[in-house]
C-alpha cells in the first residue's frame, strides 16, 4: 500500500470513530453509497470545477456513510442531494449543519458558521483544511 491509501484508511477510521457513537445513540446504522452514486457525485463536482482534494475528502466521507440523517441535531447531506450545490454560484458547497451551525466548503476551507457568516466572526478557529478537522471541532462543540 502506498502512503496515500494508508492516509485514506486512517481518515475513514476517524470518521467511523467520530460517527459511531452518534449513530448508536440514535439506534441508526450507517447507510453506504455505491460506486454508481460516487461516480455521479464525482461527475457533478468535476462539472462545477470543485477542487480534486475536496472531492476526494467528500468521497472518503461518503464511503463511510451516505450522510447523517439529523441525529441529535446534526445532519450531513446525502451524496445525491442537490442541496450540496445550492450555493455553488458563490463557490460554496453546503454540507450540512447542527442546530444553528452551517457546515460548508468555501474558498479552500471547510468552514463552520451561520447562514450569513461563512465562519464565526471570520475566526480562523472555524476554518479547516480538511473535512475531518471540521467535524472533530464540530463534535467537540456540539456533543
Amino acid at each position: 500500500m502506498n502512503s496515500k491509501t494508508i492516509k485514506k484508511m486512517e481518515t475513514s477510521a476517524q470518521y467511523i470513530d467520530l460517527l459511531t457513537p452518534l449513530f448508536a445513540d440514535c439506534d441508526k446504522k450507517f447507510e453506504l453509497v455505491n460506486e454508481k452514486q460516487i461516480l455521479a457525485f464525482s461527475q457533478k463536482c468535476k462539472q462545477r470545477n470543485v477542487p480534486v482534494s475536496v472531492l476526494e475528502q467528500l468521497v472518503e466521507f461518503y464511503r463511510v456513510t451516505n450522510g447523517v440523517p439529523c441525529l441529535n441535531g446534526f445532519d450531513f447531506h446525502k451524496i445525491d442531494d442537490e442541496i450540496l450545490f445550492e450555493w455553488w454560484n458563490e463557490n460554496e458547497l453546503w454540507l450540512g449543519g447542527c442546530n444553528c451551525d452551517v457546515l460548508r466548503w468555501h474558498e479552500g476551507y471547510f468552514c463552520m458558521g451561520e447562514a450569513s457568516n461563512i465562519t464565526y466572526l471570520d475566526n480562523d478557529d472555524y476554518k479547516f483544511k480538511t473535512l475531518i478537522e471540521l467535524l472533530k471541532k464540530g463534535f467537540q462543540d456540539w456533543f
